[in-house]
């Protein structure tokens, strides 16, 4: 009896995911290319495109069920507080995997606007009623400002501390982008 389809997709998918870390431990991610990971996943190019439009997907993937993750285990919804920003460090420091942590420490441009793509993606789950563009009443346009402003900050202090091999703790960083981001997060 064969595989249910559903579940050899997902098989396929976790392949393609773990051949294109164990690349990238190796090599700069934006110079790893479609047939290397489906070579390293031993499956045809075909399956590769079944499951994923582009090698971003996968990563932005990856980035964005990270972020939603370190909230599995809490009893409420997140908020812009010293709590999420500690939550957030910490579960990067648990879990990001060498090869993604490789890759930012090779200052691969294309790494950083997935991790910033992904950070603001998840900034925007958290509050849908943030303004998606700039315009309307000069508060919906201090927001919308805010809010990406907010996005950049813990990307760059994101970076930086695995740049700086996590040389503080979660709840040290947590608690510098929680004041650093106070007045910032008025506006939200």
């Amino acid at each position: 009896m064969g595989e249910q389809p559903g579940k050899l997709a997902l098989r396929s998918q976790e392949w393609i995911q773990t051949a294109l870390f164990q690349l990238m431990e190796k090599k700069e991610y934006s110079q790893i290319s479609i047939t290397e990971i489906v070579d390293r996943a031993g499956l045809a190019r075909q399956t590769f495109y079944r499951n994923f439009q582009d090698k971003d997907e996968i990563l932005l993937g990856y980035l964005d069920r990270l972020l939603q993750g370190m909230w599995q285990d809490a009893d409420e919804t997140p908020v812009f507080r010293e709590e999420l920003f500690i939550r957030l460090f910490g579960n990067w420091a648990a879990n990001a995997p060498s090869a993604l942590i490789y890759s930012i420490k090779t200052k691969d441009r294309k790494i950083r606007q997935l991790i910033f793509k992904s950070i603001c993606d998840f900034f925007d789950g958290l509050f849908a009623s943030a303004p998606q563009e700039p315009g309307g009443s000069p508060e919906e346009t201090r927001r919308f400002y805010a809010h990406k402003s907010l996005s950049s900050i813990v990307h760059l202090m994101l970076v930086e501390w695995t740049l700086n091999d996590f040389h503080l703790t979660p709840e040290e960083i947590g608690r510098l982008v929680s004041d650093m981001t106070g007045s910032i997060r008025s506006y939200l």
